[in-house]
């Protein structure tokens, strides 16, 4: 790759993520006013973070918490596709720091969930106040979420999503199809709030980040989830919409969205991350 195609590969990338990262306010503490929490000192009734591969996720969850955003708190995340770069950063943080509350988990069998709720506590001496630990994909991530406030019988008149700004977008748009099924959940109003914002830049002929939260992607990882991610949103016969999976709502996918996607695949030779039937 020279200099003007790596250059080139970092703006397309920006482009995409910046519209699959989705924040629906532009700061974290207007979220409660956004979900028609007006007076001072209310709260969004709950805030979500969704696990992944990236360990910087649990940063944006303890901002929130500091800055008292929600009433509760809940992580969300089994064991899927992407907990495997999870549990390599859980591996050399739990040699480093020899914390009982992070020891007594092991990588590569303990969930997202646990996981992250151990570093909240490692590093910010914070817990969440749900954990749902079964989960795979977005898809069930969602309806497990849904299923855990219902055992509860808590139905949250607001909620935030938080997850990895790629699926930020999948994440809002999949609540929306599987909540709209569920009467304790029909009229919750949700936000969107991406965990990080990250940019590429292209320094002396090769990709690096500009931004970018601890335990970001690989970058071939990355550039191939960016693009698999416009393929699912689109709404065909390929891709999670009702014209094809039906797992999320109808996603209007804009055309300097589609032009980025398609020019990342003329220029890296591929196409995105296939969609894996045990982690769809």
């Amino acid at each position: 790759m020279n200099a003007d195609q790596c250059a080139e590969v970092a703006r397309l990338a920006n482009v995409i993520v910046r519209w699959c990262g989705v924040r629906d306010v532009q700061e974290l503490g207007n979220l409660p006013q956004a979900c028609g929490r007006g007076a001072e000192g209310e709260s969004v009734d709950l805030f979500v973070l969704f696990g992944g591969g990236v360990i910087g996720l649990v940063d944006e969850l303890a901002r929130a918490m500091q800055t008292g955003v929600a009433r509760q708190y809940a992580i969300v995340g089994g064991r899927g596709r992407a907990t495997y770069w999870l549990d390599e950063a859980f591996a050399h943080k739990r040699d480093e720091w020899n914390d009982p509350q992070v020891t007594s988990l092991e990588p590569y069998v303990a969930s997202e969930a646990e996981m992250l709720n151990a570093v909240l506590g490692h590093c910010h001496g914070l817990q969440a106040d749900f954990l749902e630990t079964r989960s795979t994909n977005c898809g069930n991530n969602i309806t497990y979420l849904l299923d855990m406030l219902e055992e509860r019988g808590f139905s949250p008149t607001s909620v935030v999503l938080c997850q990895d700004a790629i699926m930020q977008r999948r994440m809002g748009a999949t609540w929306q199809r599987q909540a709209s099924e569920r009467t304790a959940f029909s009229a919750t109003t949700m936000l969107n709030w991406a965990a990080y914002e990250a940019e590429l830049a292209c320094v002396d002929g090769q990709l690096t980040w500009s931004r970018a939260p601890e335990g970001i992607w690989p970058m071939d990882v990355y550039l191939k989830m960016l693009m698999g991610e416009v393929e699912r949103l689109t709404d065909d016969e390929q891709g999670y919409g009702p014209r094809g999976r039906d797992f999320v709502v109808h996603v209007d996918v804009p055309a300097e969205v589609r032009a980025a996607h398609d020019g990342l695949c003329e220029l890296l030779g591929g196409r995105g991350v296939a969609p894996d039937d045990r982690y769809a």
